[in-house]
Parts: C-alpha cells; structure tokens; sequence
C-alpha cells in the first residue's frame, strides 16, 4: 500500500511539474519577441534634461512639507530625460512615454544580449480619482491593470511586513492628464515617510557588513587627521594618501587590498563628498544626528566641486552597475544647462570620469596594491587626474547645441573621447 502510494504520489508529482513547465514555457514565449516596442534615441530623450530641476524643486517642497497636500507636475519632456539616463547606462534598455488627455502611455524594451529577442511590455494609465491602470502588455499576455497592482501591493506590503505599498497608492487622490503632461494630486506624505524609515529598518541586515565596519572605520580615522582641522582647503590628494597609507598596513592580500580601498574611497565620499553617500553603505556615523565633516572642503585644481566630483563618482562606480556613474554625471551637466545653472562643464566630466577610473583600479585585484603604494607617496594631483585648462565648461543649452548638438554627436564623441584618452594616460590607470 505503502509502494503503491509513493508511486503515484511521485506521477502526480510529476505532471505538476511538467505542467508548471510547460506553463512557464508558454508564458516565456509568450513574454519574448522577435522585434523590439521601442526603438527611442537616449540622445533626443536627453535635450530635455534641463527641464528636470523643475521637477526635482516640486519634490523638495513636498518632503519639506510633509504635512500638506501637494500637486506635482511631470512634463513627458522631464519623464523621457529620466528614461534618457537609463539608456545611457543600459544600453540594453529602452523606454518611451506618451501622455495625451485621454492617457498616458509607459513602453520599453529590454534587449535580451546576443540572442535576438525582446522582452517588451506597455503600461496605460488612466486620469481618475486615484492610480487607475487599465491594463499592462507583456509581449502578446494582456493583464488587468487592477489585478496587477493588487498582487504588487500584497506583495510589497507582504516582502517588507509593512502598509507601506497601500499608503503610497492611497495618497495619490488625483491624476489629470493634458496633451505631454500628468498632474498628481497627493495627500500628506509624513505617515508614507514615517513607513519607509519602518522599511528600511526592517530590511537592514542586523549584522554588520565588513565593507561597512571598514568604511566606518576609515571614516572615524581620516576625521581625526591633523589635515582634518586645516582652515583652508586640502587637496584631496592629501586625504588619500592618508587613507591608502593605512590601508596599506591593514591589508594582507591582494584581495584584502581590494577591501580596505573600497572602504577608504567610500569614508572619504561620505566624508569630503557628501554624508548622504554613507547611507548607501550603513551606519558608518558615529553620531547618527551629526556627520563627520572637514573643517574646509577638499579640493582638486584648487576647486571643491572637481573633488566632490571626483570622489563622489568613485563611490558610485563601487555602489553601482558599471556607467551608470558616468550616465548620472553626464544627466547632471545636461541639468546644469537651463537658465540658473552653471552650464555644461566637460571640466567636471574629467573629474567623474577620473574618479571613475580610480575606482575602477583601485577595486582591481592586480592593481589594488599598487595603489594603495601609489597613493601613499602621492606628490601632484596630475597622478589622478589630467589637466583641465583647455578643456569647456559652462555652455548653455544653446552654446552647447551650436557646438555639440546632441550627445550622440561626432562632435561631443570626440570630445568625450579626447578627455578618456588623457586619463588613460595617467601611469596608475593606464593599464
């Protein structure tokens, strides 16, 4: 009896499973497509990016005032330059949107590499009294749009043992559509914010990562470096060459060099960059309501936003999928191209690109050593970054689109190109 049992438990167990497989096959052939839904340009998405600043001002006022209802207003000029920055970092990705009075529509398309297929998928929003979604497109599967956000909610509410998903639904009370533009009516965000610092508790590892204990740590000793009190600036070449000397005598291997650079570029990305930067990898404050800062700001080329750069950048190639640092940078100096900003400046893409490079070897098992020797002798900022006194900087929209056109230009190539060139030519990255 027992035999017999087992047998056509495991038949039953069986057909279950070659049925879940061929469903799951059926909904994978279903999902994949021979052509592409999307075939936009991240260059013409990105002559936009400008007009994002307006965008973000809505978004400060209304976590400022946080007790308030507010209204924020997303142009599909500003959506697409966002989609824009995403495509400069996948390249794989595309992503197009279209917003009329009637809806608005979200289309991408994932390339799947090297196989000639396409995973698409399309979403239509409806104006209403809340988030209304009529349905979503995943290649030929059509899904109620409804049925969708209910299993995203339970499931979200569920992963993070929290109200968190219903509360951000519930407070979106109005969408409005016009011909290229969406208007959201939101209550009040403090209980929203109040839930999400209870998400990120609830999601942090208890125990803490060695990454983030050696960050923690260089943090606490390059603040109590005597160059940490100077009241006027420091190059930041100073404050490296006071983390990799430690880390040198910290590290035993070639991978515990790796470590312990990761940690010295990230204290300092926190510490001369922005504090904001530690959140990325834990608490590494010591005082959770005060960061450590310098006394007077690092610098590079005797300017503090080149080091901020320059670090900043670092620690995001660390923290990040490789280009996206270099795709945020470029969003940036596109945004700094409207009316009130600074202008294009391809002087702080050097020092992005720079901080990037550095990151790069220094993270680099086969070189991560000889930083560390490098850095610790240091004499001139020319060992880390080039010279910047022919490079542009501070173009308009117009300026820059009269000399460069748009990013994907022969002209603005080159450009990028011949600063790359003069990186690599600095002896710690040229290999």
């Amino acid at each position: 009896m027992i035999l017999r049992f087992l047998k056509w438990f495991f038949i039953g167990l069986a057909i279950v499973v070659f049925l879940a497989l061929v469903g799951a096959t059926t909904l994978t052939v279903m999902a994949i497509q021979t052509t592409p839904l999307v075939s936009s340009s991240a260059s013409s998405q990105l002559d936009g990016a400008d007009s994002v600043n307006a965008l973000l001002s809505q978004l400060q006022r209304a976590f400022s005032h946080r007790e308030e209802g507010h209204q924020l207003t997303l142009s599909e000029t500003q959506v697409e330059s966002l989609v824009g920055v995403l495509q400069r970092a996948l390249p794989e990705f595309k992503g197009q949107v279209n917003i009329t009075s009637m809806g608005g529509t979200v289309s991408v398309t994932y390339a799947l590499k090297d196989t000639g297929y396409f995973f698409n998928a399309s979403a239509l929003v409806l104006p209403g009294d809340s988030l209304r979604i009529e349905h979503v497109q995943v290649g030929s599967l059509s899904i109620p749009g409804r049925f969708l956000l209910d299993v995203i909610e339970y499931a979200v509410n569920s992963y993070t043992d929290t109200e968190i998903a219903s509360i951000a639904l519930s407070r979106v009370e109005k969408v409005s559509m016009q011909q290229g533009e969406l208007t959201l009516e939101v209550g009040r965000l403090d209980t929203l914010l109040v839930e999400l610092n209870t998400v990120a508790s609830n999601l942090s590892v208890d125990e803490e990562t060695e990454l983030q204990t050696l960050t923690a740590y260089y943090l606490r000793y390059i603040s109590g470096r005597e160059i940490a009190l100077s009241t006027s600036p420091v190059s930041l070449t100073e404050y490296l060459r006071e983390g990799m000397a430690r880390a040198r005598e910290q590290s035993t291997s070639a991978a515990q060099a790796v470590l312990h650079n990761k940690a010295v570029i990230l204290a300092l990305a926190a510490y001369v960059g922005h504090h904001r930067v530690g959140h990325l990898v834990g608490d590494i404050q010591p005082d959770k309501d005060k960061a450590l800062r310098p006394r007077s700001g690092a610098v590079l080329h005797n300017r503090n936003d080149l080091a901020r750069h320059f670090i900043i950048s670092a620690a995001l190639e660390l923290l990040s999928e490789q280009s996206m640092s270099f795709a945020i940078g470029e969003f940036k100096e596109l945004m700094d191209r409207g009316a009130g900003g600074s202008g294009y400046s391809f002087v702080d893409l050097v020092a992005d690109m720079s901080g990037t490079a550095f990151a790069q070897t220094a993270a680099s098992p086969a070189h991560a050593e000889k930083v560390q020797n490098a850095l610790a002798r240091i004499r001139s900022e020319s060992d880390i970054i080039p010279a910047i006194d022919d490079v542009p900087e501070g173009l308009s929209k117009q300026a820059f689109t009269e000399q460069y056109g748009r990013v994907d230009s022969g002209a603005y190539l080159r450009e990028v190109e011949r600063l790359k060139q003069r990186i690599k030519r600095i002896p710690l990255y040229a290999n």
